[in-house]
């Protein structure tokens, strides 16, 4: 058996997510799909993050255990044009992407002007002092259960983040060299670098902060959701999947 780390860049947005499900068109089955052309033996794919429906990656990490050996070209003149191989590498027979990653980075990218495919869209104006002073709150470790989709799999709801910052970017800097492509040339991400995630966490923070700049959501009751006690509805609705990119995972 053979053992490779591939690095996939992939546009979700005509999918249901990363992980394979019977009856439905994800990520994963497109990859497996993809192999069975370019292999005659067993093999299995896993990887680092199961993607949500019609979020994206810059570079998900997938682990491919296979009898037969592939190159790199094979696997992209495979695979359809909304996935991409940047780099395959063997890997141990042990390693596992998804358990072994030490932290991982998302970004999301959004606009009170653009409204396409890689650029969630705000239909309004939008305090950015205020959702700055929210952002400041998430660094560290805090216990972010009013901001997920319960019923995800997780043993608990605390997370540490390591960096959270909302900038003004080009996004055709952010996509060059990518896949991706966008006639934008100025909106917001929002960027969070943290040890792991929750179900739909980053969609609920964006959600969230996107009420506070709309003078929806105040400041403090933001700080009571993050530092408070569980509350049974959320005021405000998961941002547009389709600004989420997961960015990177880090290993040691």
């Amino acid at each position: 058996m053979n053992f490779h780390q591939a690095i996939l860049q992939y546009d979700g947005t005509d999918r249901q997510g990363f992980q394979h499900s019977d009856g439905t068109q994800t990520i994963q089955s497109d990859i497996n799909q993809s192999l069975q052309t370019i292999l005659k033996g067993e093999f299995t794919t896993r990887a680092a993050s199961r993607t949500d429906k019609g979020v994206h990656a810059l570079a998900q990490v997938i682990k491919i255990s296979a009898e037969d050996t592939f190159t790199l070209e094979q696997l992209n003149t495979a695979l359809p044009s909304h996935i991409r191989c940047l780099s395959i590498s063997p890997c141990t027979a042990d390693f596992i992407p998804s358990i072994d990653q030490r932290t991982k980075e998302y970004g999301y990218l959004f606009s009170n002007t653009a409204n396409e495919r890689f650029i969630a869209n705000v239909p309004h104006e939008l305090n950015i002092d205020l959702m700055q002073t929210c952002i400041a709150m998430l660094k560290g470790t805090n216990d972010f259960k009013n901001f997920w989709s319960i019923g995800g799999v997780s043993n608990t709801t605390i997370r540490e983040i390591l960096a959270c910052d909302l900038s003004v970017i080009n996004p055709q800097d952010f996509m060059k060299d990518t896949l991706f492509t966008t006639d934008t040339t100025s909106c917001w991400q929002f960027r969070i670098h943290g040890t792991g995630f929750l179900k739909h966490m980053v969609r609920h923070l964006v959600g969230a902060l996107w009420e506070v700049g709309s003078g929806r959501l105040s400041v403090d009751e933001f700080s009571k959701l993050l530092h408070g006690e569980l509350k049974p509805q959320r005021p405000w609705k998961k941002a547009d999947p389709k600004g989420l990119f997961l960015v990177k995972v880090h290993y040691l």
